[in-house]
């Protein structure tokens, strides 16, 4: 046991790496992500086949899934420290759009996780600790309380936009134009692409709360203005 431990430090490190640097949800597609879910699911099988036919040992499987899930513990806590850096350099909030469904289904789901997170580790209360139970369990919390930082509608913060996993500098904003009395659309400098100079993100807004948010837009728009002389 105390082999798998040390085995799984460097996917641990790997994953951590993997969830701070790549992994960017706001980029995900569904192509991407049926790529993904086939990619595991073929792996799955194969390794269900090694060990169906005696070319896989239980121990070694126990090993392989402990550094798979191992990774995925490391994958949380990078993506995690992602997160809450881009929370930090955001700054304070200045407007979201608030909806009980929107605010509350980021808390069930990942109130859910982490206390399935923590009822693997302890596996219904025996507290015989594995690495398959510890590293399972520690990536459903991690995801858990990863999903506490997903910003599922745009989130106008003093320096920053955060729009689920994804931060936009307000240095890149150019102009907003009222779509109808509760939507508004942003326009932004496209940096990521130059072949396409320019990106919208389009706003919900609360009832009654229209002069609110132009205030703040406006602020932004002479801000940038500011800058730009």
């Amino acid at each position: 046991m105390t082999l798998v431990y040390l085995l799984s430090i460097p996917f641990l490190l790997l994953g951590y790496l993997v969830g701070k640097r790549y992994i960017q949800l706001y980029t995900t597609t569904i192509r991407k992500a049926l790529q993904l879910a086939s990619l595991i699911i073929t792996l799955y099988v194969v390794a269900m086949l090694l060990f169906i036919n005696g070319f896989l040992s239980e121990s070694l499987a126990g090993t392989l899934i402990s550094l798979f899930y191992a990774f995925l513990s490391g994958a949380g806590m990078g993506k995690l420290h992602s997160q809450l850096g881009y929370k930090k350099i955001a700054g304070y909030p200045l407007y979201a759009y608030r909806n009980p469904v929107v605010h509350l289904t980021p808390l069930l789901v990942g109130s859910t996780l982490i206390i399935s997170g923590f009822l693997r580790i302890g596996w219904a209360f025996d507290f015989i600790i594995t690495p398959i139970r510890l590293f399972s369990g520690a990536s459903l919390v991690l995801f858990g309380l990863l999903s506490f930082t997903l910003y599922i509608t745009p989130h106008l913060r003093t320096q920053r936009i955060l729009m689920i996993d994804h931060a936009i500098d307000w240095n890149t904003f150019l102009d907003y134009s009222w779509l109808s009395e509760d939507e508004v659309q942003l326009v932004f400098e496209n940096q990521a692409d130059t072949s396409i100079p320019s990106k919208s993100v389009t706003i919900r807004v609360n009832p009654g709360e229209r002069m609110k948010v132009e205030r703040i837009l406006a602020m932004k728009k002479e801000a940038r203005k500011d800058l730009d002389n």
